[in-house]
């Protein structure tokens, strides 16, 4: 029983440090932007140039740790990290969850979203079979040769880098968003009829004779006149159903939104997005690309239409330096991100449908558009093409870890 109980913690904790490494790996930016939002909660905004190296760094953790553990290779090392792991997070979830600085902990990317108060009960229940592994790590043999451990670890290690790389370079393997290629943003913008609906509470301040009282709606003096009123606030009490896409608002210069008009239009509609002009990349002749790709696509009949929340000032310096020529429409920074995770990107939608997207290292020639359900469906090929090499390639190294092992 005490052999069984320690396999099956195994294969609990591993799964999941490997299931929350690899949706890190595949979406570093978004890891990064998590960090971001951490590090501006708690005043450590100087701190941001390090949040892509602990994206890496973070992802590969916990995804070798998990692996090893799963593999039942160098037990003993992983169960420590591990218990490290849980001694950091356990009690930072729960002050999270306390004083709910974010609203979403990124412990598993956008692959599962999590309330910050089942991020704690989660590691809680993960805390029992982590102090099982750790008490009884000595009592373990791998049964495999130090050489063959060595070179596992550095092959998966590069396998999970790598994916990290890739993901950073162009764009996620696998998207987990509501804007991923293939979806409607209409139809992610839908409340389902009969869907939970929030809750809120005003109370109300009012005085009489220099004293103030708090006052609800149920109780609130309708009738007596000589209560004076100071101020109210209103709180949800429960939340209720939101959409996964809930803020696509797009304004042009006069605060106009343009959204609906681009989701519906009848031809394809290209939009550049730069959540902050400043910091994308516009070396290398990017900008040029793309307003020479812009150009291509207007005389195709295809609409082009530039997304940031960069300053009026900073889109004027813009224009200006690169005679662009983009009609701009002001988006909220959060939403830009993500939509697409680099700076810049294109977005390509149809009747609303995300048919396609490119990272600024990929940037697609004009005649790309001419089909572009074709393209999307290139694209959506092209992705699953790469994930089946990459499973393919870490069951093979599973195979050979277990092969290892038999042949000792």
């Amino acid at each position: 029983m005490p052999r069984f109980i320690f396999v099956i913690s195994r294969i609990l904790v591993g799964v999941t440090f490997i299931f929350s490494g690899f949706v890190k790996a595949v979406d570093p930016t978004g890891s990064a932007i998590k960090f971001n939002d951490y590090l501006s909660a708690f005043g450590m905004e100087y701190l941001s140039g390090l949040v892509i190296p602990a994206a890496f760094i973070l992802a590969a953790l916990e995804f070798l740790t998990g692996l090893h553990l799963l593999l039942g290779i160098r037990v003993r090392t992983s169960s420590v990290l591990v218990l490290v792991f849980m001694a950091i997070f356990a009690p930072l979830t729960l002050f999270i969850a306390i004083k709910n600085p974010v609203t979403d902990c990124g412990c598993f990317g956008d692959a599962l979203k999590l309330s910050n108060w089942e991020t704690f009960f989660k590691n809680v229940i993960l805390t029992l079979p982590t102090l099982y592994l750790f008490i009884n790590r000595h009592n373990y043999k791998d049964n495999i040769k130090t050489i063959h451990k060595l070179v596992i670890t550095l092959v998966f290690t590069g396998t999970i880098l790598g994916v990290s790389y890739y993901s950073l370079e162009h764009l996620p393997i696998i998207d987990f968003r509501p804007f991923k290629i293939g979806n409607n943003i209409n139809e992610g913008m839908l409340i389902p009829e009969g869907a939970e609906q929030p809750e809120y509470e005003t109370t109300f301040i009012l005085e009489k004779d220099g004293v103030e009282k708090t006052f609800t709606v149920e109780n609130y003096p309708y009738t007596d006149t000589t209560w004076v009123f100071v101020s109210n606030e209103t709180k949800v009490i429960k939340e209720g159903y939101e959409p996964p896409i809930h803020d696509f608002v797009l304004n042009d210069s006069e605060g106009t939104d343009q959204a609906q008009n681009i989701l519906n239009s009848d031809v394809p509609v290209l939009l550049v997005v730069s959540y902050q002009i400043n910091k994308g990349a516009w070396n290398e002749g990017k900008q040029e690309q793309i307003v020479q790709l812009k150009n291509a696509l207007y005389e195709q009949g295809i609409k082009t239409y530039f997304l940031t929340s960069s300053s009026d000032e900073e889109i004027t310096k813009f224009e200006f330096d690169g005679d662009a020529g983009f009609d701009y429409l002001n988006a909220d920074e959060t939403m830009l991100k993500t939509v697409i995770r680099c700076n810049p990107g294109l977005v390509l939608l149809q009747k609303g449908n995300v048919v396609g997207k490119w990272h600024y290292n990929d940037l697609p020639a004009a005649y790309s558009f001419k089909n572009p359900i074709a393209y999307s469906l290139s694209q959506m090929v092209e992705k699953q093409s790469l994930l089946l090499v990459l499973c393919l390639t870490f069951a093979s190294l599973v195979f050979i870890t277990v092969f290892m092992r038999k042949n000792k």
